[in-house]
């Protein structure tokens, strides 16, 4: 009896040990996978056009509310796999919706505005709150970004600096994005 009493403790330390070993793992990846993949440090100064043709700064942005973690994703209505995780990414912006410091910018490359709007009605549930649809038709994405192909999608922190860059299209909706953004969100605030 008391070995079955021991195994099971044993059981349980080495679970919450490994729970711990993972969650550090996976914030190391995080780190890591930036310093790999992405040239872009900080986020730049960048300009872009609202979907009603009024200038957007992305600086301003951080002026107005504390922004907690902000997703730039860059997209375009002619690019097949940029409408194809659409859906997938609204289901990840849903998600956030309650948390304000939370903000996406989905900035449509090289694109016309009326299409964009067209091309939203296609789906039921857009939150409002978070999202900001910009048209970058002036090539700031390549230019201040570096980004040569969409879909590509940058995650910035409270302090600007980038977390995390996603090249290609992604799968969204599935729980480990949801994970991942959580430990992104949570280096984020570490760093307010």
């Amino acid at each position: 009896m008391i070995y079955r009493i021991l195994a099971i403790i044993l059981i349980l330390l080495s679970a919450i040990g490994y729970s711990l070993y993972s969650k550090k793992s996976l914030e190391a990846v995080l780190i890591t996978d930036v310093k790999q993949e992405s040239v872009l440090k900080r986020l730049p100064g960048a300009q872009f056009e609202s979907l009603d043709g009024q200038p957007f700064n992305v600086g301003e942005l951080f002026k107005k509310d504390p922004v907690e973690l902000l997703v730039v994703h860059f997209w375009g209505t002619w690019c097949a796999p940029c409408e194809a995780e659409l859906p997938d990414l609204l289901t990840l912006i849903k998600r956030y919706e309650d948390r304000p410091g939370v903000k996406f910018l989905l900035i449509a490359a090289s694109d016309e505005a009326l299409k964009v709007k067209k091309h939203l009605k296609k789906f039921p549930f857009i939150p409002d709150s978070s999202i900001y649809w910009l048209i970058d038709n002036k090539n700031v994405h390549r230019d201040l970004f570096g980004t040569t192909r969409v879909p590509e999608t940058y995650v910035f922190s409270s302090d600007k600096t980038v977390l995390r860059k996603f090249v290609g299209p992604q799968e969204w909706g599935k729980q480990l994005f949801f994970q991942i953004f959580d430990e992104l969100l949570l280096i984020s605030t570490r760093k307010m």
